[in-house]
């Protein structure tokens, strides 16, 4: 049996291509040239965790605003958290497991993260 891995990645997001994420986890495209990857044929099967409130920038900027933080052009507003798992892991997994799976990495990050600062946590297929 090939080992199987639990995967966390943080990435750094300033203005514009906060739009372009949201774009890409929210599957609003037919066809992703950057990442041809994508199979918008499973995007039946992505759910949130934490659904956004508005649209990603704006509720950044709106956090930001809040927190009464001065911002440069080049500041960053978004730290997306990416948990998923290698391939080998979900092979058998029924839904209700793979939620549980993702439902327990979202707690470990609450732990860790103030909840009201998340704007948006989800499984994409």
């Amino acid at each position: 049996m090939k080992a199987q891995y639990a995967i966390l990645r943080f990435a750094k997001y300033k203005g514009p291509e906060i739009g372009h994420i949201e774009s890409h986890n929210e599957r609003t495209k037919e066809k992703y040239a950057s990442n041809p990857d994508v199979d918008t044929s499973r995007s039946h099967l992505n759910f949130h965790l934490v659904t956004p409130q508005r649209k990603y920038r704006a509720e950044s900027e709106r956090q930001i605003a809040e927190a009464g933080c001065r911002t440069r052009s080049d500041s960053v507003r978004v730290v997306e958290a990416l948990v998923t798992a290698s391939p080998e892991f979900f092979k058998g997994k029924k839904k209700a497991e793979v939620k549980a799976y993702f439902t327990e990495a979202l707690d470990f990050i609450r732990e860790h993260q103030d909840p009201k600062t998340m704007l948006y946590a989800m499984k994409g297929g």
